[in-house]
């Protein structure tokens, strides 16, 4: 089999592209678009080890830590993590992603005796044109939008919540709305946000006083409503949990942003995603 080297970089970033996209869904946590591209393109050139020859033990155990070796430095490209145990638990992740995906194509490459796709060194290649690729991605991307138009639809939303955050001693109470238009994450993490609209939380933190917000673990980060743009308070600090009106509770992994309530009419606008 001829490999072009155009469809061999192409083919496997898309599947970085896939796998990452994946890696969100499950963490409910969003790349930047730069890192997100940039692992992406790694991805891409990793695949050049498909070259590579491992007839000899050595050579074998040369490309499984080369390969390993990109899969981390994808990893590390595409987020931020706040320890090395978060950073595990996302590898872990990724690599049962890719064994899922390898998987399902290895069955469907034994199954089919298909010429179209070739595996070597931990790496896939598929025999087809550009035009062909383009249009397999663009189902691959309908998809997974598809999965997140039914992931929306299949959450109540005559199901009333309540929102909890807590902090040290520090808790407060007010309804949650399940919202898909709040697609705010945090700048420099990428982790979602969710949105306490609460006068009483804005003034405990202080967060009137100009300056002090970084004092005080917060940073300002720009969001947009149907209502114009502004800049948002948001922190690490504290837990938030979401209770429904059937007692069930769900601990998010999330940043917390505050900002004024209008009317005194406090509430906190979460991404229904959240509570998958």
């Amino acid at each position: 089999m001829k490999i072009y080297l155009d469809i061999l970089l192409i083919t496997n970033g898309i599947m970085t592209m896939i796998y990452l996209e994946a890696l969100e869904k499950i963490t409910h946590r969003k790349a930047q678009s730069l890192r997100f591209f940039a692992a992406c393109c790694l991805g891409g050139l990793s695949s050049l080890l498909i070259a590579a020859g491992g007839t000899t033990y050595f050579s074998a155990v040369m490309i499984t830590l080369a390969k390993a070796a990109s899969i981390i430095l994808i990893l590390l490209t595409a987020f931020s993590y706040k320890s090395f145990w978060e950073f595990l638990r996302y590898t872990v992740l990724y690599l049962v992603i890719c064994a899922v995906f390898l998987g399902v194509t290895l069955v469907i490459w034994q199954i089919s005796d298909s010429k179209i796709i070739y595996m070597r060194n931990y790496t896939i290649y598929f025999d087809i044109s550009v035009f062909k690729l383009v249009i397999a991605s663009i189902a691959g991307y309908g998809l997974i939008s598809l999965y997140e138009i039914i992931c929306r639809k299949s959450f109540d939303k005559d199901v009333k919540y309540e929102a909890v955050f807590t902090l040290g001693n520090y808790e407060v109470k007010i309804p949650a709305i399940s919202d898909s238009g709040n697609r705010l994450c945090d700048t420099f993490s990428g982790m979602p946000v969710v949105v306490f609209y609460c006068n009483e939380m804005y003034y405990h933190f202080n967060l009137d006083h100009s300056g002090y917000e970084n004092m005080s673990g917060f940073r300002l980060i720009p969001y947009n409503t149907i209502n114009g743009d502004g800049l948002i308070h948001v922190t690490a600090k504290g837990e938030v949990r979401i209770i429904d009106d059937n007692e069930n509770e769900k601990l998010l992994k999330c940043y917390v942003g505050i900002v004024p309530s209008e009317k005194n009419e406090s509430k906190a606008v979460f991404h229904p995603s959240l509570l998958i």
